[in-house]
């Protein structure tokens, strides 16, 4: 795959949240916390499970605002406490997903007595498919921000 190809299918959103990092990672890697917090506004998640260890696998079972049901799955690749989380990303029962992975990289800096949280998520299927992902990952972040300043 070319690097053109790489920069149009690859999204990063860097979002300051005011809480140390080790406070957000917790946040990322406690299935009860994750719970509370993971997904976009006006997804419903079904079920999440999380096993959150280097290959420890997740699966996200989530109805969409227009209904439909849809399951994201993957493995935890690389755990570092307060500072980074990798893992990878894929849909169930997608076929522009068959046989693909994307790789999800989030990046915890101390920042001015807060965190700067990077995400980066490699490797989509298109440059549609980076769109839908670069604005849910945005509400996602939102969501977590909420959580976190409760």
């Amino acid at each position: 795959m070319n690097e053109k190809i790489a920069e149009k299918t690859s999204l990063e959103i860097s979002r300051f949240i005011n809480a140390p990092p080790a406070r957000v990672y917790k946040a990322w890697i406690d299935p009860v916390q994750l719970k509370e917090w993971w997904g976009p506004e006006g997804v419903r998640t079904r079920n999440l499970t999380a096993d959150v260890r280097v290959g420890g696998k997740y699966r996200w079972d989530l109805t969409s605002p227009e209904g439909e049901e849809m399951s994201a799955f993957g493995e935890y690749r690389e755990l570092i406490p307060g500072k980074k989380i990798v893992f990878t990303w894929q849909w169930d029962d997608d076929e522009t997903w068959e046989n693909r992975t994307s790789v999800v990289t989030v990046e915890l800096f101390e920042s001015g007595g807060g965190t700067e949280l990077r995400l980066r998520h490699e490797k989509l299927p298109s440059e549609e498919s980076r769109d839908r992902h670069s604005e849910g990952w945005n509400s996602l972040l939102d969501r977590l921000e909420q959580f976190i300043s409760q």
